[in-house]
């Protein structure tokens, strides 16, 4: 799958010396699926590569990736640098639905990370997941989800088995319109 090998190639080449930009989106959230993209161009990424996922709703996924850093969440020390960005929009309309970072995974990292959004989000128990983060989903865990201006803001690291155990990820999804982006699940007209 190109999201696969595009999301690979990107981590496997983490490296940069020099200063990341801020990422778009964090911790201000973004409203606007072109203006976030715009934002993600000026950074400037290695490349942009475009996936369209044709079951209903129809949508399309910018994935923004680097040949090291692409951005990075919080200041100083205490930041964490991307590696790849994605903005997921509904092909009708372009109304943003979801975007998300993906890390490099690190123990220390992820721990950062955790910090860092719960500085500036709502933690939500176990309790209130929503159903699509309920369901166990093999190699992946949610280690937190957080709530804020109509969004799910999860974080997510690779578990027991994951073939990718190299990323980290911060997803941001609308409440009204969640799974939309990666987490979408297409099934064959067939499984209907």
């Amino acid at each position: 799958m190109k999201r696969s090998v595009l999301l690979l190639s990107c981590c496997l080449a983490f490296s940069s010396a020099q200063a990341a930009s801020e990422c778009p989106g964090f911790p201000s959230l973004a409203t606007s699926g072109e203006a976030l993209l715009a934002q993600l161009r000026a950074l400037p990424p290695v490349g942009i590569e475009r996936e369209l996922q044709a079951c209903a709703p129809k949508t399309i996924i910018d994935f923004a990736y680097s040949g090291g850093v692409l951005c990075r969440f919080g200041v100083d020390k205490e930041s964490v640098e991307a590696a790849t960005a994605a903005v997921t929009r509904l092909a009708d309309g372009g109304e943003l639905v979801e975007y998300l970072y993906l890390f490099p995974y690190a123990p220390d990292s992820h721990a950062r990370l955790l910090a860092l959004l719960a500085a500036h989000f709502s933690r939500l128990d176990k309790a209130a997941y929503p159903a699509f983060l309920q369901a166990a989903r093999p190699g992946k865990e949610t280690t937190a989800l957080f709530a804020h201006g109509g969004y799910y803001i999860s974080l997510g690291k690779p578990a027991a088995g994951d073939s990718a155990e190299w990323y980290s990820n911060v997803i941001f999804e609308k409440m009204d319109r969640p799974a939309l982006g990666v987490r979408k699940i297409c099934q064959d007209a067939a499984d209907d």
